[in-house]
């Protein structure tokens, strides 16, 4: 991965939950790559931030704060929503999902295309994050 030495590390921004908040966390996702000069799998990137853009829409409150840096192991994306969010020692992906099941894919999808992500829980809300 490659950063422009001029360029800065991170960025932030809050959304309002609604229809398009998936699309513009990915929207804010390539300019801040794009800023950052990365060379990493960006689809990737922009698929997971939608999905963790749109769990954070359905399941927590607004507003959903998205975070996009650039470290040393990677470019780290993270939604924060001021939800009570969830443990994610109760997902199981060691199993695979029946078509009638709803939901659960996205996280699945994370866990299978990022090389680390976690879940972090405090008064104010929970915090989503993945690395690539």
């Amino acid at each position: 991965m490659g950063l422009a030495p001029d360029s800065p590390r991170s960025r932030s921004k809050e959304l309002r939950a609604g229809p398009r908040t998936a699309e513009e966390a990915r929207l804010f996702l390539s300019e801040a790559m794009a800023s950052f000069n990365v060379d990493i799998d960006k689809d990737a990137a922009r698929l997971l931030t939608s999905e963790i853009a749109s769990n954070a829409v359905r399941h927590g409150k607004e507003p959903i704060d998205v975070s996009v840096s650039v470290e040393e192991s990677g470019l780290r994306v993270s939604i924060f929503d001021r939800g009570g969010g969830f443990d994610p020692r109760d997902l199981r992906f060691d199993q695979a999902l029946s078509l009638e099941t709803e939901g659960g894919r996205g996280l699945q999808l994370v866990h299978a295309l990022s090389s680390d992500w976690g879940v972090e829980r405090s008064d104010d809300g929970t915090e989503v994050w993945f690395r690539l």
